[in-house]
């Protein structure tokens, strides 16, 4: 009787013990509500960064955690429209651990980016990543060094000339 308890309490903490483990560490993919489209994301060892597009044509910065309990959104934004491009910023906070820049741009001169700003002498350059849209690129920086204030953006085409500039308070 002993072992067949014994071999029940092994079987059941099993269980739950692979079943705590797949739902912890398995690839999220992030929930989309409405008619939202995800352009980018990628997840880091502090969460996940999406950038989602609505079918307005508006563009939003996220930052999500997963954990036992699921998906939990730590903060988001709006992008900042001009002309073909966009700009977002999430600061980091409270539970957001670094700040990140990005571009959504339709300009298909736009090639890279470099993000500048007031008190730092090191640029943080982007190029374009990989988006779900054919027509529309993302460019990304984060870093736990960038503050969030008088940001200058600095698209480059190609040649390394001055296609976009963007100076935000």
């Amino acid at each position: 009787m002993k072992e067949h308890l014994l071999t029940l309490f092994l079987a059941v903490t099993t269980g739950v013990t692979l079943f705590l483990f797949t739902v912890v560490n398995r690839p999220a993919t992030i929930p989309v509500f409405g008619l939202d489209t995800v352009l980018f994301e990628h997840q880091t060892v502090h969460g996940h960064l999406v950038i989602t597009s609505s079918a307005y044509d508006d563009f939003q910065l996220s930052f999500l955690t997963q954990g036992v309990g699921g998906q939990r959104y730590l903060g988001s934004t709006f992008a900042s429209t001009l002309d073909e491009t966009h700009f977002v910023s999430l600061v980091a906070g409270h539970d957001i651990p670094f700040t990140t820049h990005a571009v959504i741009s339709t300009n298909p001169l736009l090639h890279e980016i470099i993000v500048v700003e007031r008190g730092f002498r090191i640029a943080h350059r982007a190029h374009a990543k990989k988006t779900t849209c054919a027509d529309t690129s993302v460019f990304v920086v984060s870093s736990f060094d960038l503050i969030g204030e008088d940001v200058l953006i600095i698209g480059l085409d190609a040649q390394g000339d001055v296609v976009v500039e963007i100076a935000l308070p």
